[in-house]
């Protein structure tokens, strides 16, 4: 080989060398705190490498050295995920349900276990995650639907008073509650319309 040859050879490989450990050490690293876990699922999910993306969550929730009391947080996000394979992936639609059903369970789970003392709106969020599986399933129509109407039935029983402070800041209670009711009664409407039956 000429002296030529191994410079250039030499000169190529260097890029490709650094390319290959960026990209091992981007795919192999492990975040060190819930901020970090939660923008490296927003990268996969720009990346729709949804599965990746659970993933990390779910190692993150199994990491026995960090505070679990949020776990609900991370449970609520995988089935975002998996709600938005559900989404643009119809091949596997059945299967993300599922598993995003599964994760509400779990999220929703957590979070009634917990003391809860500030006004939240998680309630609100899962019940959405439900509609939006209601929105995409087949099979789970129905009882997505009569999930999300009553988590949000649950939500609006829950918003107390005319406003809350925190940090702060004073947020008007009454907007909240009609976007909620918003949510209700369009859920309802779809309810209806898939032909569900109350129980």
């Amino acid at each position: 080989m000429t002296r030529p040859l191994k410079i250039l050879l030499f000169v190529l490989s260097v890029p490709l060398l650094i390319l290959v450990s960026w990209l091992t050490y981007h795919e192999t690293r492990v975040p060190q705190n819930e901020r970090e876990v939660l923008n490296r699922m927003i990268e996969l999910l720009k990346e729709q490498r949804y599965d990746k993306g659970a993933q990390i969550a779910q190692n993150w929730v199994k990491d026995t050295r960090r505070d679990a009391s949020r776990d609900w947080v991370m449970y609520d996000q995988i089935a975002f995920l998996y709600v938005a394979k559900a989404y643009n992936k119809p091949g596997s639609r059945d299967d993300s349900v599922r598993l995003a059903q599964e994760n509400l369970e779990k999220s929703l789970g957590l979070f009634e276990n917990q003391n809860q003392g500030d006004i939240s709106v998680e309630l609100f969020e899962i019940g959405g995650a439900y509609e939006r599986i209601g929105d995409i399933s087949d099979k789970q129509k129905c009882e997505s639907y009569e999930k999300a109407r009553e988590l949000y039935v649950r939500q609006l029983a829950s918003i107390k008073g005319d406003s809350y402070t925190a940090y702060g800041k004073t947020i008007l209670l009454e907007p909240v509650r009609t976007e909620m009711r918003k949510h209700l009664d369009a859920t309802n409407v779809k309810y209806m319309n898939a032909g569900c039956q109350s129980h």
